[in-house]
């Protein structure tokens, strides 16, 4: 990716540094929105707040995210080049179908991948960020320090893994006198502090090759855990990756590829693009609903699918003839005949943020220690909770299988949306979202919302949304479930349920509004706890 440099290094300059435009952030934690706020105002790029908002997020959200997980990133600088930095993991070496059982796999120290957060963050910042480590890793070293009080959400997730958490020494950190800390609650993080102050100054090398890695790899050891040295040592960089994209309604779109979920992504919009729904709320939604449970069922029933744009293979997600079939399935109600099981929504949780700076370089960070508090056990020394993302591995054949070194399949989606005609190579939406399964239909939903609706981004990031899942059910936030939604839905032999107004467990998008004069409009999912700020 060519970059004009920044003094000493960087993004910078480009066709954005003439425009002057606004710089804004976005993310799902008020600590984070101002360790980012604090970067951009203090001369530092869109690059470098990214990562000091992420680093903030690993301390103020670590339900989430933190050292022991994955981060991606998309990267679009002032010059118009955009490009992928992939952080996903990869399992330890000696993982297998005989060294991990199904229930080890789904928490506990056998279900962690070797995390790349670290290595990602400080790769990214190096390599693109114009300030050194020390001053984009202050903000969060600062947090974990003074501490930060616990939201309501915060008190509820606690208690949703408290007896998880107490099973290890992982309530020491996080529960304080053994119980979900209380709304309000100071919550310092002292451990997480001394280890982020040591990477900060000693480099992150020493996570994979030093004393820190040491300290994990023992801590693995004396836990059953299967994450060695080695594994450590042999965790390169995050590699650069061309973006995968599609053109919807007169615009470009630009994601992530796998293992990430870009496709099913790319996949629904064109799938809703050939259903062409009719004006009204009801119709809108069924096909969405519709649209992101096909793509995901095929994705399940076709794991070894080409990613193959130009070609016109009925299997890859990206072609139109893929979406020509799913689309015509539904229209002939054929996809109701397929007969598919109903697992379970995997669970998930994740944060993502968006920023802008002045010059029009834009990142779309997203990152994630799977599910909630992930493998809810951590290093008690260090103050990291260790993810468990081996849970999303099928143990059967798979491109994504339980193995050594395989890479587990996610969701996460940073979503660029360019203008084409007059308009052509203008970002126009940026945005990217948490939530499994979810960060799929709510990125879908917010992208029809501003692209198709002209809605106003923070109301599209608000609406209610919908959900289908692999198999009969749809998830429907409640403002959106009509008498004549519903009935729709079960006529086609689908099993609507109903959820709460902007309940958690539909996604949590955060999003930026590029317009052509230079301004820009933030929005935070209010499902959580983020804030969006803008510099004029």
């Amino acid at each position: 990716m060519a970059m004009r440099a920044a003094s000493p290094r960087g993004i910078a300059g480009g066709r954005g540094a003439e425009r002057g435009g606004a710089a804004a952030i976005a993310t799902a934690f008020p600590c984070a929105t101002t360790a980012g706020l604090d970067i951009l105002r203090g001369g530092g790029n869109a690059v470098d707040a990214a990562v000091a908002a992420a680093w903030a997020l690993c301390v103020c959200e670590p339900s989430a995210s933190g050292l022991g997980g994955q981060t991606v990133l998309l990267v679009h600088d002032a010059d118009g080049q955009t490009t992928v930095i992939d952080g996903h993991s990869c399992a330890p070496a000696a993982a297998s179908l005989r060294t991990i059982s199904p229930s080890e796999q789904r928490r506990g120290y056998r279900a962690a991948t070797i995390p790349t957060t670290p290595a990602t963050l400080d790769w990214a910042q190096q390599r693109y960020g114009g300030l050194s480590r020390q001053q984009v890793m202050a903000p969060a070293i600062r947090i974990a320090e003074a501490g930060y009080p616990i939201t309501a959400l915060q008190h509820r997730q606690a208690r949703w893994v408290a007896d998880h958490l107490r099973a290890s020494s992982a309530a020491e950190l996080f529960m304080p006198e053994n119980v979900p800390p209380p709304v309000g609650f100071m919550f310092r993080q002292p451990e997480l502090a001394a280890t982020l102050r040591r990477l900060a100054e000693q480099g992150i090398e020493d996570f994979y090759r030093g004393a820190l890695a040491r300290e994990i790899a023992n801590d693995m050891r004396s836990h059953g855990g299967l994450i060695t040295d080695q594994d450590l040592a042999g965790c390169g960089p995050p590699a650069e990756r061309a973006p995968i994209s599609t053109t919807y309604g007169g615009f470009r779109v630009l994601t992530v590829p796998p293992p990430g979920g870009g496709a099913q992504l790319l996949a629904a919009l064109n799938v809703l693009a050939r259903l062409a729904p009719e004006g009204c709320e009801e119709d809108r939604r069924q096909a969405i609903a519709l649209a992101t449970s096909a793509v995901f069922r095929e994705r399940d029933l076709n794991p070894f699918a080409p990613l193959d744009p130009a070609g016109d293979d009925e299997g890859s997600p990206l072609s139109a003839a893929y979406a020509r079939r799913l689309a015509a399935g539904i229209s002939a109600r054929r996809d109701e005949a397929l007969r598919v099981t109903q697992p379970a929504e995997e669970p998930g949780d994740t944060t993502h943020l968006s920023v802008c700076d002045r010059h029009g370089n834009i990142v779309l960070l997203t990152q994630s220690i799977q599910s909630v508090f992930g493998a809810k056990v951590a290093h008690r020394r260090l103050g990291f909770l260790y993810n468990n993302y081996l849970c999303t591995c099928p143990r059967t054949p798979h491109e994504h299988a339980l193995r050594g070194g395989c890479r587990p399949r996610s969701n996460v989606s940073p979503t660029l949306v360019m203008g084409t005609g007059a308009g052509r190579g203008r970002p126009v939406l940026a945005l990217g979202a948490a939530g499994s399964r979810r960060i799929i239909s709510a990125l879908l939903q917010v992208v029809i919302g501003v692209l198709d609706r002209d809605l106003d981004v923070a109301e599209a990031v608000a609406a209610p949304r919908v959900h289908g899942l692999r198999g009969r059910k749809v998830w429907i936030e409640r403002p959106a479930a009509s008498e004549e939604l519903l009935d729709r839905l079960q006529r086609r032999g689908r099993e609507p349920i109903v959820k709460p107004a902007r309940d958690f467990a539909m996604g949590s998008v955060q999003a930026l509004r590029l317009f052509p004069d230079g301004s820009v409009r933030g929005a935070a999912d209010p499902r959580r706890d983020g804030t969006a700020e803008v510099i004029p």
